[in-house]
């Protein structure tokens, strides 16, 4: 019986507002299309992605997780996807479990807030929901086991089309009582309260300043603090403090105060429970700078704004007042503010103190930290992070501080995350962290002598993943990115051990060769010197200028050149400024690359273009020789279903076309010894061509269409040889795989191929291949379905017809997508099965 283990997953992250949380006791969950995928950044081996959690059935937008201040260990999760569920994850044992799914959304549950039990009155966690059919849903849970919670609806707010966008729960300064802030598309932030007397929710205020979508919100509780030495500072200990960020580019500080108004120093403005639009039209408007410079006072030249006063129930008939105040506005970022999150409260032996200090996070390619100067109070930019300039896109998504305040992460637009260690004051330095797809990925394949990954993906780039050994310890980490391109990529197939060849919507080919920088870096970072040797007469690198589409090879004059040009500021116009650096170019990688040295400075050189195809290319693959590229394009008609075959001496199309299908060809296949050529189509037909006998030993290289058959009731996705040619299948929509062989006594040249067995699958099937060897003397073959199941099948080598299922991979191992590739690969005599998918993850597993 053959046993599974994940080795390695990449996939992106969600670029969504609530997409990751970062739990107490350090654990990263975040949305990755479909799953939570959990990630530990301070692990000290960087193992990347632990798990992912299958079961939604739509993009997963918000995670969120309740909090014990009692048990930092006991994590629960709750995430929010597309798929109009929200689910509570917790773990039972060592495994991670559903304990209960949240339904009758009418729309996606676009953000989740929190509160644990040990601050509410009931003792149960309060989960807060908002979602696109403009409802915000309130639920206890219960827990009943360890593997099932009890969730109820207790309390439902309709917003009507004011959509909320962003929630957050704290307790009243002093309580048990809830209190609930809402962001929206109403450029408004509601503030609802539980009210002991009534046992409900309602509305006790609207805060009105924001020119834009609120996007973010953040509570804590005010502990006091002996760095601020100024007397006129507003805050009071407990006061509960609400940060807001907003596209109108700033941050709001708004704080709640206990107690009577007198204290407060402002002016005041009592509200009722129901206000009027008109009334909250009326109050005050605290970005008003006229309406704050009328409250200066003679004795005391500070800008106040009013102090809104609200009345909560706190039980027994009982009114509670507080005081509802706006505090600061933060002014710093250029664009959008997606997120803002506080640090967390430090325990010590006089109980929990609340760092002052706030991040945020935007798409201007910044993060900041915010906090009170010492002296003045006034709120102050700390530290900036990020991108200058680069080629990132859209800036940052969301940022949060690890548990101890001393690290810092966020994650962008394309997927990927930064991690940040605060080394002395105010000094930041980057960290490795994971990165991933953030869109289908197409195809996976191993170079040659199968020593590193790529993968080519429709988020338009290439990754390259390699492990990195340092001792004893071995981890995957993404290494390289050679193509970072303005059309989806579709296929990659390997000429030489370093030379690949990627096709996309584009109709052209693109050939890849790696550079030194390259190779050397990989040679240190998998700890095998004897790649060295293979760096010396390759380019230093490559470079993008800021208009050019494609990658120019760097060599060693154009390094002095370039160093010439950068003390010459004439060269330096924006336009003409590269994307790499000479140093960049030249240095060799001590530790896997950081996202901004990925995009700009891992870049292959573009040696060849391959023209042609009419229209996208769609599939491509090297005879191993690495003599005969043979693509094909999209087709509707038999004209454009040809494959054309390009020679790799000269880099040009051979006049032999292989005119066998109708349809799209979906794959192209060489057989080990190059003899054959196999594809397959959308019109359910497979072909076979022939190398010539005399081509074996002359330069030239022609194939000929020597068998045809319509195999299958329904599209072929995919096909595959064995290592020793003596079989191959093609898997199909109609969820069958089929196995053909020459029949018995005919040559090795006989164009005939029989199907000598048939496996039934349960779904369709969209990926195939044969591991490179025989397995306890039996072949082995890996299926990849249409639900993202992956499977093992087995045969006897001298039985190759009776075929048998030997392992179906737990589902939590497995895609929640179409596979669209898989790829074998045999080191130190271990088998690896390496995966891609719809579901935007690379995976690799371990076969025993």
């Amino acid at each position: 019986m053959l046993t599974v283990s994940s080795e390695f997953i990449a996939i992106g992250c969600n670029s969504t507002t609530n997409g990751a949380a970062w739990a107490p006791n350090g654990l990263v969950a975040f949305g990755a299309d479909k799953f939570v995928a959990l990630y530990e950044p301070l692990d000290p081996d960087s193992r990347g992605v632990k798990e992912t959690l299958p079961g939604h059935t739509a993009r997963v937008i918000c995670v969120e997780t309740i909090e014990k201040d009692d048990d930092v260990e006991e994590v629960v999760l709750v995430s929010g996807s597309a798929d109009k569920t929200a689910k509570v994850w917790k773990r039972q044992g060592q495994q991670w479990v559903n304990s209960a799914t949240l339904t009758g959304f009418g729309g996606a549950v676009e953000t989740i807030a929190t509160l644990s039990g040990d601050k509410t009155h009931t003792g149960k966690d309060l989960i807060a929901t908002g979602s696109a059919d403009g409802k915000i849903r309130l639920w206890e849970r219960a827990v009943l086991d360890e593997a099932k919670d009890h969730v109820e609806c207790v309390h439902t707010f309709d917003c009507g089309n004011k959509y909320p966008m962003a929630l957050a729960m704290a307790c009243l300064p002093g309580t048990f009582t809830p209190v609930l802030a809402s962001g929206h598309t109403d450029k408004v932030i509601n503030i609802y309260v539980y009210q002991q007397d009534s046992k409900t929710y309602e509305k006790v205020y609207a805060l009105q300043g924001h020119d834009n979508w609120v996007r973010s919100l953040a509570f804590t509780t005010y502990t006091g603090a002996s760095d601020l030495t100024n007397k006129t500072h507003t805050l009071r200990t407990g006061d509960l403090i609400l940060a807001s960020a907003s596209q109108d580019k700033y941050i709001r500080i708004w704080k709640i105060s206990p107690g009577d108004l007198a204290s407060n120093g402002g002016n005041t403005s009592e509200t009722t429970d129901k206000q009027s639009p008109t009334a909250e039209a009326a109050a005050a408007d605290v970005s008003d700078l006229k309406q704050a410079l009328k409250a200066i006072s003679d004795d005391d030249a500070q800008l106040s704004t009013k102090a809104h006063r609200i009345q909560v129930q706190a039980g027994d008939g009982q009114l509670q007042a507080y005081t509802i105040m706006f505090e600061a506005l933060l002014m710093g970022h250029d664009d959008w503010v997606f997120s803002v999150a506080w640090e967390r409260p430090r325990k010590g032996a006089d109980g929990a103190h609340q760092p002052l200090r706030l991040i945020s996070a935007s798409s201007d390619k910044s993060m900041m930290i915010w906090r009170p100067d010492a002296a003045t109070g006034v709120w102050i930019n700390e530290v900036r992070m990020g991108d200058i300039g680069g080629n990132a896109a859209l800036g940052f998504c969301g940022a949060m501080f690890s548990p101890d305040g001393k690290y810092v992460l966020s994650y962008g637009a394309n997927g990927s995350f930064h991690l940040w260690k605060e080394t002395d004051l105010h000094r930041w330095v980057p960290q490795v962290t994971i990165s991933g797809h953030f869109r289908s990925v197409e195809q996976v394949s191993w170079d040659p002598q199968s020593r590193y990954l790529v993968s080519v993906s429709l988020d338009q780039t290439a990754r390259l993943y390699a492990p990195w050994k340092r001792g004893s310890t071995s981890t995957w980490h993404e290494m390289g990115r050679p193509q970072v391109h303005g059309y989806d990529l579709k296929c990659l197939a390997f000429t030489d051990k370093w030379q690949f060849v990627s096709g996309a919507d584009e109709k052209v080919l693109r050939l890849f060769d790696a550079p030194q920088a390259c190779v050397s870096s990989l040679a240190t970072l998998t700890s095998n010197d004897a790649l060295l040797g293979e760096s010396s007469s390759r380019p230093v690198g490559a470079n993008l200028p800021a208009l050019g589409l494609s990658n120019k090879a760097v060599f060693d004059t154009d390094i002095e050149a370039m160093q010439a040009a950068d003390g010459n500021h004439a060269t330096l116009q924006s336009y003409a400024h590269a994307s790499a650096t000479p140093t960049s170019l030249t240095e060799t990688m001590a530790q896997p690359p950081f996202e901004e040295h990925l995009i700009q400075h891992t870049l292959w050189p573009e040696m060849e273009k391959l023209y042609g195809h009419l229209y996208e290319v769609m599939c491509v693959d090297a005879s191993h020789d690495g003599r005969v590229i043979a693509t094909a394009c999209k087709a509707a008609n038999p004209e454009h279903a040809i494959v054309r075959l390009f020679d790799t001496q000269t880099w040009k199309e051979l006049d032999d076309k292989i005119a066998a299908h109708a349809l799209t060809v979906t794959r192209v296949r060489f057989s080990h010894n190059d003899q054959w050529l196999l594809t397959v189509s959308r019109d359910r037909l497979w072909s076979l061509s022939r190398r010539r006998d005399n081509d074996i030993q002359t330069t030239s290289t022609h194939y000929d269409l020597v068998a045809k058959n319509k195999a299958h009731a329904r599209i072929i996705w995919d096909a595959a040889w064995t290592h020793d040619d003596h079989l191959f299948a093609t898997g199909s929509r109609d969820k069958t795989i089929k196995i053909w062989q020459q029949p018995a006594g005919h040559s090795p040249s006989s164009p005939e191929w029989t199907a000598i067995a048939t496996l039934k699958c349960t779904d369709a099937i969209t990926a195939l291949d044969f591991a490179p060897h025989f397995k306890d003397n039996r072949y082995l073959l890996a299926v990849g379905l249409e639900n993202g199941q992956l499977q093992l099948w087995s045969a006897p080598s001298d039985a190759p017809m009776q075929w048998e299922m030997v392992c179906q991979v737990d589902e939590r191992l497995c895609h929640a997508g179409v596979v669209r590739s898989v790829a074998w690969r045999s080191t130190d005599g271990q088998l690896q099965l390496a995966s891609g998918s719809e579901d935007h993850s690379v995976r690799i597993l371990n076969i025993h």
